[in-house]
């Protein structure tokens, strides 16, 4: 994710399993969506006055960016615009009271 992005909450993500990742990245994004810190740039997605809009033409924005990274074969630029595409896909899943366990459960159960 780019700097602008406050996934942050002060904890060694890289130390924690994959799934618990995007859990304690979801969590995140739901305590900013009930705090609405100033600054945040989570916040501004959940007041951004195009509402849910906004979020939507971000993950628009990111798979896009994303398809190109692939298309130049630039693996960092791949990882990045991922990462970017994978929190507005959790936004989105969160403005809509989706948890992020019922995303897990379906790729666990693609996995098995």
């Amino acid at each position: 994710m780019s700097d602008d992005h406050d996934g942050n909450d002060g904890h060694a993500a890289d130390d924690a399993p994959d799934g618990e990742v995007l859990e304690g990245l979801f969590d995140v994004i739901e305590d900013r969506k009930e705090t609405l810190p100033e600054g945040s740039y989570t916040a501004s997605l959940f007041t951004h006055e195009k509402g849910e809009n906004r979020v939507l033409e971000k993950v628009g924005e990111e798979s896009t960016e994303f398809v190109l990274a692939a298309k130049d074969d630039d693996g960092a630029e791949m990882a990045a615009e991922g990462a970017d595409l994978v929190y507005h896909l959790l936004v989105a899943l969160s403005m809509h009271d989706v948890d992020v366990e019922e995303l897990l459960d379906v790729l666990r159960e693609r996995q098995g």
